[in-house]
């Protein structure tokens, strides 16, 4: 494992752990929803700038070498960035730092012979290079829709470093004395939000140098030399040490410019926003699955309560799947809400009468009929009109219990469906009609005086003949 390797994971990769722990944390806030027609300033979130805001970053800190002379040396370092923010989660732009890395130039067992052919048998001394790096950079933001944030940044640039000792000449093989090489960051931080327009971000940078020479010293190019020239083994750790890195710890302030009127991007401006009292950093601030502009300005129903009417249906189901209307909780006026109708009942909310039998569906739902089928009892009457027109029970294809269903009795027989005995002779409708061959609308079929209860009942003739032999007896006889 190389030195920059174990930099990163001693240094580094707690940073990376607490921010993603503090973002998962954070991921499981749920913005609080204010009662229906609250006015608020406080809403909860940050005062994330997305598409298109540019933010300007000035830091100051601390840096610490890692290299061939390790040491416990830190030195100052300033930093600026300038971001545009292509989305709440990513950021780009660029940015550069300058800066002083310190270390004490000692030898060590590694450095094999390569320290004495660069320094001879020179005793250990302060030193330093002074940097430079500009660097194109990609920020991720891990928690945007927060005041506290968390990011992680990455990139590529180019470093100039001068070491001491290239400047001062105490190196017998100098390099140039201002080294131009690759640089790739690697950092991250956190990030608090004091206003709208400023924040400040604490965070660690890690730079990558592709070059050995940051410290006037390239143990590898060294070792290579000092085999050409004395035929000494190379460097076992060569490939270890080919390269230098630096960490820096800075603490910045960071200006966010152009106001954004359209925080959550929703349609509605932070002005509209704020007197209508929805958030104006959650483009659905009742979470209903509308957006606060499409509450506001094509359904009108009310952004800040996930059910407008209180029919039980959110305002998002009611538009876009039900059709229905959002502000009334009986849209069709039949008597049942949208709810009952859609997820209870399975009839039309957009129709009163889902059959068209000429019953209301609350009607239907009230009295005990299906308001999904047009003839409930099956008896061939439509239900609207057993109760509307005739009177018999819809839930009973024959209302009176004669025997006779109640269409026959009203299309066919024209007897009355809802008395089992039209004429109220004695003899029910069934009997007259099936039985005895009577005619149930004439209490005397024959028309002999005798009625045909008397005949059947009491004298034993026939209603369908008149027999004079059975007349009831005259007065005075």
């Amino acid at each position: 494992m190389n030195k920059f390797t174990r930099c990163l994971i001693r240094y580094l990769l707690p940073v990376v752990l607490f921010q993603l722990t503090a973002a998962l944390s954070l991921a499981q806030y749920n913005i609080p929803r204010p009662r229906v027609g609250a006015m608020t300033d406080e809403w909860p979130g940050r005062p994330r700038y997305v598409d298109g805001r540019l933010a300007l970053t000035l830091c100051s800190g601390i840096n610490k070498y890692f290299g061939e002379f390790n040491g416990h040396e830190v030195g100052a370092a300033v930093r600026m960035h300038a971001l545009y923010a292509l989305s709440p989660f990513l950021d780009v732009g660029g940015g550069i730092e300058s800066g002083r890395l310190r270390y004490t130039r000692r030898q060590r067992r590694n450095h094999g012979g390569a320290f004495g052919l660069q320094f001879g048998d020179a005793p250990p001394a302060e030193r330093g290079s002074d940097v430079m790096v500009a660097e194109a950079l990609l920020r991720l933001n891990l928690i945007p829709g927060y005041q506290l944030n968390a990011w992680l940044i990455t990139g590529c640039g180019v470093a100039r470093v001068r070491p001491d000792d290239y400047h001062n000449g105490d190196a017998a093989y100098p390099g140039p004395e201002r080294i131009t090489s690759w640089s790739i960051p690697l950092g991250a931080g956190v990030e608090w939000h004091l206003t709208r327009t400023w924040s400040v971000q604490i965070g660690m940078t890690a730079h990558l140098i592709m070059s050995g020479e940051v410290d006037a010293f390239d143990s590898g190019a060294l070792a290579t030399r000092l085999r050409e020239i004395h035929g000494i083994p190379d460097n076992p750790n060569r490939i270890e040490t080919a390269n230098d890195t630096w960490l820096t710890l800075s603490l910045g302030l960071r200006w966010h410019l152009f106001d954004d009127t359209d925080f959550d991007n929703d349609g509605l401006s932070n002005e509209e926003e704020h007197l209508s009292g929805t958030n104006p950093y959650d483009a659905d601030t009742d979470g209903d699955g509308l957006t606060d502009y499409e509450e506001l300005q094509i359904y009108h129903t009310n952004p800040l309560y996930w059910d407008s009417d209180g029919d039980g249906l959110s305002d998002y189901l009611e538009v876009m799947r039900y059709g229905t209307d959002a502000n009334d909780p009986d849209t069709d006026g039949d008597g049942l809400t949208d709810r009952e109708e859609t997820l209870r009942d399975g009839t039309d909310p957009l129709s009163p009468d889902t059959d068209g039998d000429g019953l209301s569906d609350g009607e239907e739902i009230r009295i005990g009929s299906n308001p999904r089928r047009v003839d409930t009892d099956g008896d061939g009457l439509p239900d609207g009109e057993e109760v509307l027109i005739h009177g018999t029970n819809p839930l009973l294809p024959d209302s009176d219990g004669d025997g006779i269903s109640d269409r026959d009795e009203i299309h066919v027989r024209e007897t009355d469906p809802n008395h089992p005995d039209t004429e109220r002779d004695g003899l029910t409708d069934y009997e007259e009609l099936f039985i005895y061959n009577t005619d149930p609308l004439n209490t005397d079929t024959d028309g002999d005086g005798v009625s045909d209860y008397d005949e059947l009942r009491r004298f034993a003739t026939d209603p369908l003949v008149p027999d004079s032999a059975a007349s009831p007896p005259q007065q005075g006889e």
